[in-house]
């Protein structure tokens, strides 16, 4: 009997310790969750690949939305495109916006023979052109519709029936894969980076301009935000101020000269969930390239307005309704 008994104590307590080993690995030692998609967003996150306070998940950028809802959300901080963090997150009850993580990546590439669209005044030489953009039905649509509107220049969709409009800027979209000169019925795209710099070096498509200047100057456009769970910011107040200040960290280090390629790919890789095939290789990530990524964390306090009014912009071209924030979704650190 003292065998037997002594047999289900061993048990129970071999039992309980796989269960608080399980335990620990799944709560990786109490670190703060944080899930940013591929891309600008994961560079921005670079320098936190070692933390021992936050454990970073680099993961596919249509995978985002699941990390921050459900009933028990996975992300305790989470980077997202601000149209979609406004939509699922904005009324504040369980997420809170804490600032602007990146202000813009996307640029206007020209057919050979075409003329640069460096200013909001040059936006009429694009009249009665076709413009191919990847993702007409997001961000960079949504962006260069937005930018056409501000400055009352006219566009037209092209779907199956539309006729190219001599009149308008006409819209069409492309797949990566079409971003190339034979694509004849285009004399423009609109292209992010890296792929903007990696078009511009193998082929003789050119940049002709940036969307970040044609919408508003140097500060571009808040395009990605970083949120995180009202419970967090609460009981992780210092954490969440640490991993506010990080981004300035990471801008720093990789502007730096002495920060390559191969160590930034690195660290993104270090961070990635499953085989991931990343936006970003070693060789891409020039100074010039992550400069074009516009990373700049700007607090709420700095940049609410900013959202708000580019949440009005985006509704006013968009079929979705995209909602506006609410004053609660903005977490001002005191």
């Amino acid at each position: 009997m003292k065998k037997l008994l002594g047999f289900l104590v061993t048990l129970v307590l071999t039992v309980a310790c796989v269960s608080g080993i399980a335990g620990c690995k799944n709560n990786r030692g109490g670190k703060l969750s944080v899930y940013v998609p591929d891309g600008a967003p994961a560079l921005s996150v670079a320098t936190l690949a070692d933390s021992d306070k936050f454990d970073v998940h680099v993961i596919d950028a249509n995978t985002i939305a699941s990390k921050v809802t459900g009933a028990k959300p996975q992300a305790d901080i989470a980077v997202l495109p601000v149209n979609a963090a406004v939509k699922m997150l904005g009324n504040g009850k369980n997420y809170q916006m804490l600032g602007t993580v990146t202000h813009g990546n996307l640029f206007l590439m020209k057919q050979s023979g075409q003329e640069d669209v460096s200013a909001p005044a040059d936006l009429n030489k694009l009249v009665g052109k076709t413009v191919g953009v990847i993702n007409l039905a997001n961000v960079p649509g949504l962006t260069f519709k937005t930018i056409l509107r501000d400055n009352n220049i006219a566009y037209n969709e092209l779907g199956d029936d539309a006729n190219v409009a001599a009149d308008k800027v006409n819209l069409t979209n492309v797949t990566k894969v079409q971003v190339v000169p034979a694509t004849t019925n285009c004399q423009y795209f609109i292209v992010s980076e890296p792929l903007a710099t990696t078009k511009a070096t193998a082929t003789p498509l050119s940049i002709a301009g940036s969307l970040q200047t044609l919408y508003g100057g140097e500060n571009g456009y808040p395009q990605a935000v970083a949120v995180a769970k009202k419970s967090v910011i609460e009981s992780k107040t210092s954490g969440i101020a640490e991993f506010m200040d990080s981004f300035a960290q990471t801008r720093s280090w990789l502007a730096d000269e002495n920060t390559t390629g191969a160590q930034i790919a690195a660290a993104v890789d270090k961070m990635t969930d499953g085989d991931l095939a990343h936006a970003f290789d070693a060789d891409s990530l020039t100074k010039s390239v992550i400069s074009n990524c516009g990373i700049n964390f700007v607090p709420c306090a700095q940049c609410r307005e900013e959202v708000k009014l580019f949440m009005q912009k985006f509704n006013a071209v968009s079929n979705n309704a995209w909602g506006a924030p609410d004053d609660s979704f903005f977490y001002e650190k005191i």
